[in-house]
């Protein structure tokens, strides 16, 4: 069987996660403002809500900085006529071969940060689990969805 090349994701993904991490992670801004709130802030109270949110504020950094790059570094897919072969992860190493004979039917999706950057993901869904290809050029993303179901086709005839 031949290797067939693995593919990265856009670029433009990073800054998706980006925005997306920027918005999602305020909340854990509102862990010191209740704790102040509950206890009040004077003595250990004011110690205790000054290191939590100096914490906060640097995990939220990293997660719009760092985070997003390296999830994009480390992401790659790959489709032939026999499997999809998925790699992620930056701690941890995750590899998934879907069999396209599992496939049961391919989806793109575009909620409101994808959109706005031309962005979709496309979602491979088996009978076990469903699969994320994230943040590819919408009309990549399109290509990708109608070659996965047509080799999926092929399979299913095949077995």
């Amino acid at each position: 069987m031949k290797q067939t090349p693995f593919h990265k994701l856009t670029p433009r993904a990073i800054r998706v996660w980006q925005l997306g991490n920027a918005i999602g992670n305020l909340f854990f801004f509102a862990i010191p403002v209740v704790y102040g709130a509950v206890f009040g802030t004077q003595g250990f109270h004011f110690w205790v809500i000054a290191a939590t949110s100096l914490l906060f504020v640097v995990l939220w950094v990293l997660s719009i900085v760092l985070f997003p790059y390296l999830t994009w570094k480390n992401w790659r897919y790959s489709i032939d006529e026999m499997e999809i072969d998925l790699k992620r992860g930056v701690l941890m190493k995750n590899r998934t071969l879907i069999p396209l004979s599992r496939v049961q039917h391919v989806d793109t999706r575009q909620g409101p940060l994808l959109r706005f950057y031309n962005l979709a993901s496309v979602t491979i869904s088996t009978a076990a689990t469903t699969h994320e290809i994230p943040a590819l050029d919408a009309v990549l993303a399109d290509r990708v969805r109608n070659q996965i179901s047509t080799y999926a086709r092929l399979a299913e005839e095949d077995v």
